[in-house]
């Protein structure tokens, strides 16, 4: 089935390992085929892409769509003229009393799909894969049960597709995710644009941390730079939750102290405010856009200023240690793909 290609090349992107399992499930399923899988980072990776060569992209859903780092790995690509691709978006599996409960990746994979073939690609497959839910500033990592459970029908499901991809066929699932990803792609857009910022800059590290700047290491966009030897997240971060989940000092943090201060900081109307207090002509009556303009750069400001001030007030470790000891996510299972070193996501 595989002699269809010369060459297979895996490209995945993530913090905690499931997009790089979904890519290692697919290329073990094929046989006597050279395979290469790279890690889809800031710093691209070297690679070549030769004739009759396929493409397999893994990567996590954010918003209901596919995030920044991949859509711009995408134009970093050669033109495609005409090479197959795989697309494996993955979205946030649960399972809660025995019932698997399905993520929703919106459209995460044929945006990227559309990107390719405008690149000259030609799509042969594309199908999300529910995998382990593994954003730990909100829940607490799942179960080892459930985490089995959930891999299991992730890997029987890639197995499927690239068996059939290989065979000469191909896979497109996920159209009603599509439609209700289309309709909801005004919030994918606000995601992408404003609130990954915002979520960015919740991250603190809390008084057990040692300055190991193993998340800055590990970071795949390098979004952290040490402050006092203290992390501190750049708006570029992409909440993959690698630096969260293999902490070895579970020292980083959310706090909801934190979401509250942000939340309030950003309720500010502050295009109305510099229409009422100040009256400058073209704030009068300001178009949309402008009006937008004007609070995204608030946004933007506002953040990272009040950011700022945390990462200094929290140098002192009475303050450090109660904002820690509110902080949920203390207490919280961490997740990290079973089966999967740091060595072999984060090179």
């Amino acid at each position: 089935m595989s002699s269809l290609y010369t060459k297979i090349i895996a490209f995945f992107m993530t913090g905690t390992g499931n997009s790089y399992k979904v890519a290692n499930w697919f290329l073990a399923s094929v046989d006597k085929v050279k395979t290469e899988l790279y890690q889809v980072r800031e710093k691209p990776a070297d690679f070549r892409i030769g004739e009759n060569n396929l493409l397999v992209f893994s990567y996590p859903t954010h918003g209901f769509t596919a995030p920044w780092l991949m859509m711009k790995h995408i134009f970093r690509l050669p033109k495609g003229n005409g090479t197959h691709v795989v697309l494996l978006p993955t979205r946030a599996g649960t399972r809660i009393l025995g019932l698997s409960l399905p993520g929703m990746e919106g459209t995460a994979g044929y945006l990227i799909a559309l990107l390719l073939l405008l690149r000259g690609y030609k799509v042969k497959g594309v199908a999300a894969v529910d995998m382990p839910s593994n954003w730990t500033a909100v829940h607490w990592g799942l179960t080892d049960e459930n985490v089995r459970v959930i891999s299991a029908k992730g890997e029987a499901k890639v197995t499927r597709i690239a068996n059939t991809v290989l065979s000469g066929h191909s896979f497109y699932s996920g159209f009603i995710p599509l439609i209700l990803g289309i309709l909801l792609a005004r919030i994918s857009f606000m995601y992408l644009i404003i609130a990954q910022l915002v979520l960015s800059k919740l991250f603190f590290a809390s008084n057990t941390c040692n300055g190991c700047r193993l998340c800055q290491k590990i970071c795949p966009k390098q979004s952290i730079k040490m402050l006092g030897n203290k992390p501190h997240w750049t708006y570029s971060c992409d909440s993959c939750m690698a630096c969260m989940n293999y902490c070895p000092q579970k020292a980083i943090q959310v706090s909801p102290l934190t979401v509250f201060l942000f939340s309030y900081v950003l309720s500010f109307p502050v295009t109305t405010w510099i229409t009422g207090k100040i009256g400058y002509v073209l704030m009068t009556n300001p178009p949309g856009i402008i009006q937008f303009a004007v609070q995204y750069l608030y946004t933007l400001i506002s953040v990272a200023l009040v950011c700022w001030i945390l990462h200094h007030v929290l140098r002192i470790k009475p303050v450090a240690a109660l904002l820690a000891g509110l902080s949920h996510t203390k207490y919280f299972r961490r997740y990290k793909a079973p089966g999967v070193s740091l060595n072999d996501i984060h090179k």
